[in-house]
């Protein structure tokens, strides 16, 4: 009992953690969590799969932090209609415990996605074929990184992080400054971003909606090209999702200025973090170990 609290404390601290911090600067959770898990070992396949998990579960907690999903006032599936979800999640589960992951993920997105957008004021919605095309970009081009992520050598893996880190902070940077720039097309290089999250795990959706612009992540796809093709679930990832949550809703989320402008402690945090991957140079080891014992069962 003692070494599964021993591997499971470091993750919950580390979700809880980053979560205080996002919370005093407004820095992206990846962008601490990532290079944390670099430092530790992790390897190309440990991130992705890490980070594609826990941002899905992040963003279930962050969206619903205002908002009360009651079962008889749900959009897709109010009241007898929540049975379809449940029995096709138990189907799915018979036939493959993935598949019913998979399944009640996708219904769960598709509820949030619809309640939230119902409760946006109907004249500050947006087109609903932009939402659309917006939504299947975003997962295209995190479900292209997902698949080519996890291939990429861990011997400079952890410098092409760093390196996503610093563009991503710079474009929020640059964005904050410059409020006229890319009118046309911010939504789509914002959703193409979306890449870095399959790739390296980097996901930084708060910074768009504190840019008062906004975008959704394409995390779901991405985790479903994990569940496929690498057939990999990250239990420490869901630890640490549990951590953040109770950090989120202890400490609350951070909320940008009005005017729109970019945090500078924000840049100072993930400046920092490159800083500490770059001079660590971490050698991957593998989080195999953890996954082996924590799989196992508690009493043997």
């Amino acid at each position: 009992m003692f070494e599964y609290l021993t591997l499971l404390l470091p993750f919950l601290l580390l979700g809880f953690i980053a979560a205080g911090l996002s919370r005093i600067s407004g820095v992206a959770l990846s962008m601490i969590i990532v290079p944390t898990l670099l430092i530790w070992g992790a390897t190309p396949l440990d991130v992705v799969a890490f980070m594609l998990l826990f941002v899905v579960y992040n963003n279930f907690t962050s969206e619903t932090q205002d908002v009360r999903l009651d079962y008889k006032d749900l959009v897709l599936f109010p009241k007898w209609r929540l049975l379809i979800p449940l029995v096709l999640t138990v189907v799915g589960i018979f036939i493959n415990p993935a598949i019913g992951i998979a399944v009640f993920m996708a219904c769960f997105v598709l509820e949030l996605l619809a309640t939230v957008f119902k409760r946006i004021p109907e004249r500050e919605r947006p087109a609903v074929h932009r939402v659309i095309v917006l939504s299947v970009l975003s997962a295209i081009v995190t479900a292209i990184g997902a698949y080519v992520g996890p291939t990429i050598s861990g011997d400079y893996y952890f410098g092409l992080v760093g390196l996503a880190i610093l563009v991503i902070t710079g474009f929020a940077w640059y964005a904050g400054r410059n409020r006229n720039a890319f009118k046309g097309i911010w939504e789509f290089i914002w959703v193409d971003f979306g890449i870095l999250l399959g790739l390296f795990g980097i996901e930084s959706s708060n910074y768009p909606s504190g840019l008062t612009r906004d975008y959704k992540s394409g995390g779901y796809a991405g985790l479903m090209v994990i569940f496929g093709v690498y057939g990999m679930f990250s239990l420490p990832s869901f630890i640490t999702a549990i951590g953040a949550a109770i950090g989120i809703r202890m400490f609350g989320l951070y909320e940008f200025p009005k005017r729109g402008t970019f945090s500078y402690l924000a840049i100072g945090f993930a400046i920092a973090a490159v800083v500490c991957l770059y001079l660590v140079s971490p050698v991957p080891t593998g989080f195999d170990a953890v996954n082996t014992i924590m799989t196992q069962p508690m009493v043997q």
